[in-house]
């Protein structure tokens, strides 16, 4: 999206004159009895040192047209050209395998999780509050990794320490 050069537009509503890099006139947002209205087509903004009024060229439309950010693109003549590219047959076939892989994941920890809870009332009912302690540190441990397994943009993460990972849930059965 390129935005249109912001002295060209202001100039339209403005009576600018060049003073130095920057351009300068009377503010539209308020009673200007001297110039206080400034604008910089290098970095693309306004400011008003009267009123305090600033932005780029979309917010001077807005503001001087009471309308929304689309409205302003539109009028200006500004479309979006972003387009996300398509995802190849062999990404989408990682991704697929990835998810797959970290669901098999967490329902193995999840068999963890449980026979963790029983140890953790074992070591309870024994009076052994160090073993207690242990297994409580352990569980929170592989319930992090249990939601970390969970959200999507931690794939590639997760998959990068999988035989970390396949460690932990070694010779659990599902």
């Amino acid at each position: 999206m390129n935005k249109p050069s912001i002295v060209s537009v202001i100039d339209q509503h403005v009576d600018l004159r060049k003073a130095g890099k920057e351009y300068t006139g009377h503010c539209p947002f308020h009673e200007d009895k001297t110039p206080s209205f400034s604008v910089s087509e290098e970095k693309g903004l306004f400011h008003c040192f009267g009123c305090g009024e600033s932005g780029d060229v979309y917010a001077f439309l807005m503001k001087l047209e009471g309308i929304g950010f689309k409205e302003a693109k539109a009028r200006l003549g500004v479309t979006d050209t972003y387009r996300p590219k398509p995802i190849s047959t062999i990404h989408l076939e990682a991704a697929e395998l990835a998810a797959a892989w970290m669901a098999e994941q967490r329902r193995k920890i999840n068999v963890l999780l449980d026979e963790i809870l029983e140890n953790i009332e074992l070591a309870d009912e024994i009076g052994d509050s160090e073993l207690a302690e242990s297994f409580l540190r352990e569980q929170s441990f592989l319930r992090d990794l249990y939601d970390d397994l969970d959200m999507s943009h931690y794939a590639a993460d997760m998959v990068s320490i999988r035989q970390m990972i396949e460690l932990i849930t070694e010779g659990v059965e599902l």
